[in-house]
């Protein structure tokens, strides 16, 4: 039997009956599935069988339920990085979802082996996040055990499932054609982080400069901006860097419409400031969160990804941002003047772009090469 009940009897009136019904779920699928637990001629008697099947321990406090126990054991862990936190609350939200409901000491090991089987066949996860997502319910029952609420963990002794469905990804592209930028970017403009991520896109930014962009670099009249700073994640902690090298410390001269955009972005950021009071930690950044507090990369990646899902644009990392920038510059250069300015404006070397980017080469650079390899042809 897969059901199991997560809430206590509640008794309707039906018709000329009256009915006691309990919500639950199937723990093979961690789908809601009331159930009838009965139909009366009077209310005293549909209240008397609601009340046998409460005292009969079926169902619990809120505190005693998988998910109860699984978020405690998630949130207390204090000796752990941020990566490794961000990953165990990732999995106590699959486990609520799925088993969440059920009372740790109504919860058997075929519950749990039913539950990972419908993860591995749902196509959604891939093994490896699965395994994540059975070792924090077995730490978290574990310490149940420790602390008297469970006699005995019943994950103990769940094996992974043998087969895992291959999860659909969609195919990731190194770089955008003009139509997605340009459809990004309308999708995009009112979104908090509009302006930066407009920057990146089009400038090329990478993303421990824009993270790390503070205020006192941009220029809004003069129309730069300066980047003399990084913020970049090292084994799951947050740090300053003073950038990849001395080439990436440079001066970037934005368009008007970019200008404008920024403009508009930190006149929203003072509204969110006022908003959240003595709560606002001021860090004097470009991309905050909603505090004005530092951004996380990893943070900055999940908010990306569904930007670019709800834009309906290719799938394209926060690196694929630059990447789109540099390849747009060096098919549009003129010449190899604006070749170099390109290389400037991404903090890369004349010679590392031409070679990185070669197959975005302008026509008249390329019709100066083949002038080239003619001339010096020897003639049979």
């Amino acid at each position: 039997m897969t059901w199991k009940p997560t809430g206590h009897p509640v008794v309707h009136h039906q018709r000329d009956r009256w009915v006691v019904r309990v919500n639950g779920i199937e723990t093979s699928s961690g789908k809601a599935r009331p159930r009838q637990l009965g139909t009366f001629r009077s209310r005293r008697a549909a209240q008397q069988a609601a009340a046998e099947f409460g005292a009969s321990g079926e169902v619990g406090s809120d505190r005693s339920t998988v998910g109860s126990v699984v978020t405690r054991w998630a949130e207390s862990r204090t000796d752990i990085g941020n990566k490794s936190r961000l990953q165990y609350e990732w999995a106590a939200r699959h486990i609520n979802e799925g088993i969440g409901s059920v009372r740790i000491d109504r919860l058997d090991r075929t519950d749990i082996a039913r539950w990972l089987e419908g993860l591995a066949q749902g196509g959604h996860l891939s093994r490896r996040s699965i395994s994540i997502c059975r070792t924090v319910l077995r730490a978290a029952l574990a310490d149940a055990v420790e602390a008297g609420e469970l006699r005995r963990s019943p994950a103990s002794r769940v094996a992974m499932p043998r087969n895992v469905v291959k999860v659909r990804v969609e195919r990731e592209v190194d770089a955008w054609e003009e139509a997605d930028v340009q459809r990004f970017l309308a999708a995009t403009a009112s979104h908090r982080w509009g302006a930066p991520l407009r920057l990146a896109t089009l400038y090329g930014l990478r993303r421990s400069e824009l993270l790390g962009l503070p205020w006192s670099a941009v220029d809004v009249k003069a129309g730069t901006v300066r980047i003399e700073q990084a913020l970049i994640e090292v084994s799951g902690k947050v740090e300053w860097s003073p950038g990849k090298n001395e080439r990436s410390r440079r001066t970037i001269p934005i368009d008007p419409a970019t200008a404008k955009a920024l403009a508009t972005h930190r006149r929203f950021q003072a509204e969110e400031r006022m908003a959240a009071g003595p709560e606002w930690i001021d860090m004097g950044l470009v991309v905050t969160s909603r505090t004005g507090n530092r951004v996380a990369p990893s943070n900055l990646d999940q908010t990306l990804a569904r930007l670019v899902k709800q834009a309906g644009v290719p799938r394209l990392t926060s690196h694929g941002l630059r990447h789109t920038a540099a390849t747009h510059m060096v098919r549009h250069a003129a010449d190899l003047g604006e070749m170099r300015a390109a290389a400037d404006i991404l903090g890369h070397s004349p010679d590392m772009l031409m070679k990185v980017y070669a197959h975005a080469l302008p026509e008249s650079v390329r019709t100066v090469t083949d002038k080239i390899g003619k001339r010096g042809m020897v003639q049979p």
